[in-house]
Order: C-alpha cells, then sequence, then structure tokens
C-alpha cells in the first residue's frame, strides 16, 4: 500500500463531504450567497486544496469548471433548447475525458501497486481519481435526480430490490460458468479502502454518466416507449464498450452488468439504489471471488 501525502488527502476529504452533501436542501442565507448549495462550496473547496497541493494544475481545474457550466447550461430552461441541447453534448464528451482520465492536468494518488490478492488473479492497481470523482459530483448535483426524502429512498428500495438481486445473481453465474472468475472467499487488508474508493469514485461517477445523464436525456427525448428501451440498450452497450480495455470477455460481462444497471435505474430514475447495486455486486466480487479476474 502506498503512502499518501497528508496535503493531497484533504482535496478527496472535500470530495467526498459534496458528494454526501448532494442530498442536502439548499441552505437560506442573507447576501450573495442566497441559496446556498453546501455541495458547491465543499467541492469548491476540494478543487482549491488540489490546486494547493499539486494535486491538479490550472489547466485540469479550467476543465472542472467547463463542465459545471455545460451542465448548468444544459438544465436551464430559459435558454432556447438548441442551446440546452448543445451543452448536454458537450458535457457528454468533457464527462468522458475526465472519466477515461484524458484531460490534463489531473495527477492521481496511486493507492495501491499490481497487487495479487490471490495466486491466480492478474495483478490490480488502485488510484484514488480526483477527475472522475469531481465529474461524478458535478453530474450527480447538477443533472442527475434524486431521491428527496428518506422515505422515498426507502420506497424506490422496494421497487428495485427483485431486478437488483437478479443482477448480482447473473453476473455472479456468468463470471463463474466463463471462468473470469472462481470462489475464493477473502478479506484483505484493503478492503475498505476498496469500498471507499470504488463506491464514491467508481459507481458514483459511472452511473451518474452511464445511467444519470446518457440514458435520462434520451428519455426525455419523448415519452413513447421506445424512447425507454432505446434509454436501457444504449447505456448498457457504452457501459460494456467503456470496459473493453479489460478484453472482450470483460466487455460482455460488463454489457450484462449494464443493462442490469440500466433496469433498476429505469424503475426509479433516480440514482441511488443503481449506485448502490454497483457497489453490492463490486464488494460481493472483491470480498467472494478471483479479483480483479483469474490469470
Amino acid at each position: 500500500m502506498t503512502t499518501v501525502p497528508e496535503l493531497q488527502i484533504l482535496p478527496y476529504l472535500f470530495l467526498y463531504a459534496a458528494i454526501a452533501a448532494a442530498w442536502l436542501p439548499k441552505v437560506a442565507v442573507a447576501g450573495p450567497l442566497k441559496n446556498l448549495v453546501p455541495g458547491h462550496l465543499l467541492a469548491i473547496f476540494a478543487v482549491l486544496s488540489a490546486l494547493f497541493s499539486g494535486l491538479i494544475t490550472p489547466m485540469a481545474a479550467a476543465v472542472l469548471a467547463v463542465l459545471a457550466l455545460l451542465l448548468w447550461a444544459s438544465v436551464r430552461n430559459r435558454m432556447p433548447l438548441a442551446l440546452r441541447i448543445l451543452a448536454g453534448v458537450l458535457a457528454l464528451v468533457v464527462a468522458l475525458i475526465l472519466a477515461m482520465h484524458k484531460a490534463p492536468g489531473f495527477h492521481n494518488m496511486l493507492l495501491l501497486d499490481k497487487v495479487r490478492f490471490s495466486d491466480d488473479a492478474i495483478p490490480f492497481t488502485l488510484y484514488a481519481n480526483f477527475d472522475k470523482g469531481m465529474a461524478g459530483y458535478l453530474m450527480l448535483s447538477l443533472f442527475c435526480s434524486r431521491a428527496s426524502s428518506f422515505r422515498q429512498f426507502l420506497a424506490d428500495g422496494k421497487r428495485i430490490a427483485l431486478p437488483a438481486l437478479l443482477t448480482i445473481v447473473v453476473l455472479t453465474g456468468l463470471g463463474l460458468v466463463t471462468q473470469f472468475f472462481r470462489f475464493h472467499p477473502k478479506l484483505p487488508e484493503a478492503t475498505l479502502l476498496f469500498l471507499a474508493v470504488n463506491l464514491v469514485l467508481t459507481c458514483v461517477a459511472e452511473e451518474a454518466f452511464f445511467r444519470g445523464l446518457i440514458q435520462e436525456t434520451i428519455y426525455r427525448l419523448g415519452n413513447k416507449p421506445v424512447f425507454g428501451y432505446l434509454a436501457i440498450a444504449v447505456s448498457a452497450v457504452l457501459f460494456g464498450l467503456a470496459h473493453l480495455g479489460g478484453g472482450t470477455q470483460y466487455a460482455a460481462l460488463a454489457t450484462v452488468a449494464g443493462l442490469g444497471y440500466a433496469i433498476v435505474y429505469h424503475r426509479t430514475r433516480r440514482l441511488e439504489w443503481v449506485i448502490l447495486t454497483h457497489a453490492a455486486f463490486n464488494l460481493c466480487h472483491f470480498i467472494l471471488f478471483t479479483y480483479p479476474r483469474l490469470a
């Protein structure tokens, strides 16, 4: 496990707090900060501390600002429809660039370097991806729908319980049948680290992008059922293609996973439970089976 400089931990703490605060209501205060959004303030602190610590450069901060502006513009009803569509498309492109770590100026922390969790597993490397995490926060807070109350969250949980469980069962079965992994229960020292990074910096960002942004945008094209089917299919296929770097077998399994996650999202059109379903399968894979895959 890599030693992490203390100054570089602070931006992640602010980022994690910002993502958690995305579910808090606006705070009514006097003056120019009227209707203050707590998460936005924490996200600004995250970017400023990242600049100060050298985790990102001013160019990277500018890319994040551009994404924020595009997402804000894409949901402004006062703007012409054509401009909102253009802003949404450009936001998709910028968010994808950030998620793929292609934007300049980000120096993401290396947490695990080529660790083998079992003798028959390929080495695993884990980064704390500030670029992907910030993109996830911006999409989550500026574009995506979230539960407005704990009661709504619990009601959504009942609606997605069956498809979520089936998604995990089917993925587990396919992983075993295709020998992508084998049953290998374990509890590595890095389990909590993996859960914290995977849930917040991976699952939040990926579900905000593929479900909250892509799938939801297709829904908004029209009310006919065909748009619903198209939204599910497109988000699932794109999710699979995004994992093609791990090989065709990995991409095929990711497509099935994307289909399951898309159906879970379809039940509520809110992000909470699809994020938790995604994280639950990833944690199940990490603890109970060969991780990340058989060599």
